[in-house]
């Protein structure tokens, strides 16, 4: 995601809904009284930057604009004007009646008429430009479908994005691609495949997920200065997470902390055949700052939990027969429990029933916070009132995991991904760290926070362990837990993306997450 040198770093980087994105353009227009129209040529002028820098030498280049007859068309027509004002000569293919142009979007529309910009009115098969025509073009502007669009695109239109696709010139979208939901991110049937797109004032969520994530190509972000008193108005925060934002949740640390004041971090994971996950989920508390750290295991791993670890304290407990936890190790860990800043309960721990038995007691008889990750999932299942009875609860559910724990299937979470997460935690007051591409934060209160790092690197078993120690360790110093998870999920995004650098997509392993954290959350530490 890049961002205009224009704008500035002030505020967060919001992402909006089509009725959002209305009630911030109805606030803006008619209570603080900043003219459309003003706002269109902002907008349309960045367009015409963005394909100055593609384009390099503008003067007598080919530039094709396809523009609808909504706003988006408007922003086209602005575009249009400075291109064919710098010397490039300017088609527009306007898709549909021009009678239908209206308000704003008119006025500049009229403006290319008396430009005498040639205008192409295509209302038929038979207006459409050849495919030779169109690939005589040096960039090809996408200007026809806003972000307002939903449903199946037809006709021209529908025609237009497939001769676009198969041009295989270089594409600007103005806003989102044609044929994506800006809602959902779903495609309309068909949808531009765009090599950049600059959406204005603020991300959309068609931007975000994907398959509209993948048809955007490279999104750049440019500010047409809305006051910050315009996103007042909205029900819900919805953000991205980025560096500023990450900058602003790490606190200083003391010059005279101790490894007490640090944090301690109580584990309870691992069972035959996965161990791993105790090891890792551990040494990344230890690696986000936690002063220690103690893996609850079975008593019969323990032996390898101290070949593994060394910096981790470790608490054998009593098992079930299956080598397991069971109802005993939560008596023999009471202890540890008291002693302990925050819990986490799953990684590695097994599908057992006497597992499930001892997550439930665990939940019940603590008040501290917790972590529920992995296999502590389980507990969960047809028991999901059980949320309820945590005070600060923060679960790492995938959406496989999360699916099965709310029973709904995965295809109706993902055209609705922050909405159904958002009714999940008003149910369920908690901390939900819905993980996936991108991984999504979400707080009790509503507030939602979408991850900007991350790549297909962190497609390996044990990623998610890592993560899970990542908060644990950042609760335990006492961060609260919307803003532990946030850095906990930046940070390990962002050790993948360094990770993908030296060892690949496919080379990288969880275990390599471990050596790259230190380094980047050396870039936000202050001693005081």
């Amino acid at each position: 995601m890049k961002r205009s040198k224009i704008e500035d770093d002030k505020m967060k980087e919001y992402i909006l809904t089509n009725h959002e994105a209305r009630l911030v353009d109805r606030y803006t227009i008619d209570t603080l009284g900043i003219p459309g129209i003003d706002l269109m040529k902002r907008a349309g002028s960045f367009v015409s930057l963005k394909a100055k820098k593609i384009l390099k030498d503008v003067p007598g280049s080919h530039v094709d604009i396809f523009c609808g007859t909504g706003n988006n068309g408007g922003d086209g027509f602005v575009a249009a004007r400075d291109l064919s004002d710098w010397g490039a000569s300017v088609f527009i293919w306007l898709a549909g009646n021009p009678d239908k142009i209206k308000g704003d979007a008119r006025h500049y529309f009229e403006r290319c008429n008396t430009k005498r910009i040639k205008i192409t009115v295509v209302e038929n098969s038979d207006a459409i430009p050849t495919h030779k025509q169109v690939c005589q073009s040096d960039l090809i502007i996408d200007a026809l479908l806003g972000t307002g669009f939903r449903g199946e695109v037809r006709g021209v239109i529908k025609k237009m994005i497939e001769l676009i696709n198969l041009s295989k010139r270089p594409v600007l979208s103005v806003d989102i691609p044609s044929g994506i939901n800006g809602d959902s991110a779903q495609i309309g049937g068909v949808a531009i495949q765009a090599t950049r797109t600059v959406t204005m004032g603020f991300l959309k969520r068609g931007l975000m997920f994907q398959p509209g994530k993948r048809k955007a190509g490279d999104v750049v972000l440019v500010d047409l200065k809305y006051p910050s008193k315009a996103y007042k108005v909205l029900p819900n925060e919805t953000f991205l997470i980025d560096k500023q934002i990450i900058k602003r949740l790490f606190p200083p640390i003391c010059d005279d902390t101790y490894k007490h004041k640090q944090g301690k971090a109580l584990i309870f994971a691992g069972s035959p055949g996965m161990t791993g996950a105790a090891i890792l989920t551990s040494k990344a508390a230890l690696r986000s700052g936690a002063g220690l750290v103690i893996n609850a295991i079975p008593e019969s791993l323990n032996s390898i939990i101290e070949i593994k670890s060394t910096e981790t304290l470790s608490l054998p407990l009593p098992e079930s027969p299956n080598h397991t936890f069971c109802m005993e190790s939560l008596n023999s860990a009471k202890e540890r429990i008291d002693w302990s800043d925050v819990i986490v309960f799953g990684p590695g721990v097994s599908d057992s029933a006497e597992v499930k038995t001892f997550g439930k007691k665990l939940i019940e008889s603590q008040k501290k916070p917790m972590i529920i990750d992995a296999d502590g999932l389980r507990v969960f299942h047809e028991n999901i009132d059980l949320i309820n009875s945590i005070d600060d609860l923060i679960i790492t559910p995938h959406i496989g995991e999360f699916s099965q724990m709310t029973g709904m299937d995965i295809a109706s979470i993902k055209e609705n991904i922050i909405d159904v997460c958002r009714e999940f935690v008003e149910k369920h007051p908690c901390t939900l760290v819905l993980k996936g591409a991108p991984t999504i934060v979400v707080s009790s209160d509503g507030r939602a926070a979408v991850n900007s790092t991350g790549n297909p690197a962190l497609a390996t078993g044990g990623t998610g362990d890592v993560l899970t120690g990542l908060i644990a360790g950042l609760r335990a110093q006492k961060i609260n837990s919307f803003n532990a998870s946030m850095i906990a999920v930046y940070i390990q995004g962002l050790a993948g993306d360094l990770g993908k650098e030296k060892f690949g997509v496919r080379g990288l392993i969880a275990g390599d997450l471990l050596d790259m954290i230190p380094g980047i959350m050396k870039d936000y530490e202050k001693v005081v």
